[in-house]
């Protein structure tokens, strides 16, 4: 029987399956990134309010966007272990309220005591916010106002105080807010879980497109020469053969992996010797041991029971070597395919080596 080989680097068996989730995860930092490019500060300031009273409004001129919103952060700052009660309004040029937001801020601090040690503890929650979008140009007003002002215990600050006989006014206490306003805001938190999400699943499916395929040869022995025989072929299935070497301390930095393919009848379909850069560990500045693995992919135009035989040189450093053959093989880029196929016009003996 005459063969033919050929070498022919193909796209053909490229898994774009994983290229869909690397470019999901893709599409996700994309969206990240492009989410600050559409914000645009309108407000960014401090202002005081007192206990009853309400902020002179702060005039914000709205354009619609195709994506975005209109966002306004305000963040309260009130002395430890009291509470505020608080509220967002944004208000049209009539007066009507077209937004509104009340939030119960706190922050509390204290001591702790435990198994004779001691520290202290302090928590707040103080922001509060609103998302707006609008469908034609507008402006609204935004106005803070205080609504409640206590103590942790619950005792409502003192509007008067009692002196000589008389009922005196306090002065409300003034709190601080600081306020941010922002137009063409992109929501980002559901970003995240999809990010999340779609990072393990292209790390998964990188590590899992060299598995693909079904595993017709796996021969793992303590020695430089694993072979195996398997049924397999056919022009649309690739075949990945991979040889795993690790070695001692004796191991030179390339060896020589020989392989040699035959066909049911014993006859010769495919040899070739390929040098491996082994990747040396080394402790102390010497040598520990060594690995290095060898990937061909090929194609058996027939299928037939198929023999491959490994010999990796020298010899001696080995202290293991696996051989693997997957029938149709996946891959991520482009490849080297050798295609071994009957080539009735081919009178030569010979048999190319790659």
């Amino acid at each position: 029987m005459q063969i033919a080989v050929d070498n022919k680097r193909t796209s053909r068996f490229i898994d774009k399956w994983a290229y869909v989730a690397l470019g999901a995860t893709g599409f996700v930092l994309l969206a990240f990134i492009a989410s600050g490019f559409f914000k645009k500060t309108l407000i960014s300031k401090n202002i005081s309010v007192g206990l009853g009273q309400s902020s002179p409004p702060e005039k914000i001129t709205l354009e619609p966007q195709l994506l975005g919103a209109l966002r306004v952060d305000v963040e309260a700052s009130i002395p430890t272990n009291t509470s505020l009660t608080y509220q967002i309004q944004l208000l049209d040029q009539q007066g009507k309220i077209v937004a509104s937001a009340i939030k119960n801020a706190w922050s509390e601090s204290g001591t702790w005591y435990e198994d004779g040690e001691s520290g202290t503890w302090a928590e707040s929650d103080l922001f509060a916010g609103l998302d707006v979008r609008v469908k034609k140009a507008e402006q609204l007003n935004l106005v803070v106002s205080v609504l409640e002002y206590e103590r942790t215990s619950g005792l409502r600050l003192p509007r008067t105080i009692q002196f000589d006989n008389r009922k005196v006014g306090l002065a409300p206490p003034k709190s601080n807010f600081n306020i941010l306003v922002e137009n063409g805001v992109v929501d980002t938190r559901p970003l995240f879980p999809a990010l999340f999400g779609t990072i393990p699943l292209a790390i998964i499916a990188m590590f899992a497109v060299p598995r693909i395929g079904k595993k017709v040869i796996s021969k793992k022995i303590n020695d430089s020469d694993p072979s195996g025989r398997a049924t397999l072929g056919g022009p649309d299935k690739l075949v990945r053969v991979k040889v795993d070497i690790a070695s001692d301390e004796t191991s030179p930095s390339l060896l020589q992996v020989k392989l040699v393919i035959n066909n049911s009848y014993g006859e010769q379909v495919y040899m070739t010797s390929k040098t491996v850069n082994l990747s040396l560990k080394r402790e102390n500045g010497k040598v520990e041991k060594g690995n290095g693995s060898l990937t061909l992919f090929l194609i058996f135009e027939k299928q037939d029971s198929y023999g491959f035989n490994v010999e990796v040189l020298p010899d001696k450093p080995i202290d293991r070597t696996t051989l693997t053959v997957r029938e149709g093989a996946r891959t991520l880029s482009s490849q080297e395919v050798i295609y071994i196929k009957s080539d009735s016009a081919n009178t030569s003996d010979n048999i190319p080596a790659a």
